[in-house]
């Protein structure tokens, strides 16, 4: 039997197959490709999260996406430091989610500026009726 897998896997993930008595076909990727295939298993890694049951297994999926998220910004040359310090200056420009605040709808007068960005995403912030 053969299942088609085509996915980012961690580093040693092949040699721990291959001890399972899998034959692994694997190849190394260039950066593009490499770029895809990290942002595509950023999204597979947070659905994974959404999906997380309970504190440990939620923890191991959080663990999961930071591996991600550093090996993405390393590729890009932002170190774990960079993304921190953008992390610590968006919170303190933004605030953070200690208030745990959810918005259901903005309303925007005809031609104001602030609106054109929801305009702009209609898919994601649909008008409503």
């Amino acid at each position: 039997m053969r299942f088609r897998v085509e996915k980012l896997i961690r580093d040693k993930l092949p040699a721990i197959m291959r001890d399972q008595g899998l034959a692994v076909f694997d190849r190394r990727l260039d950066d593009a490709a490499f770029d895809r295939a990290l942002r595509a298993k950023l999204l597979e890694e947070a659905a994974e999260a959404v999906e997380a049951v309970g504190a440990e297994d939620l923890a191991g999926e959080l663990a999961d996406l930071s591996e991600v998220i550093l090996a993405l910004a390393q590729l890009h040359g932002l170190g774990a430091a960079e993304i921190e310090a953008r992390r610590i200056a968006k919170r303190a420009e933004r605030g953070g989610f200690d208030d745990r605040v959810y918005n259901a709808a903005v309303e925007a007068e005809d031609g104001l500026p602030a609106a054109d960005y929801y305009l702009a995403r209609p898919d994601q912030y649909p008008r409503e009726p």
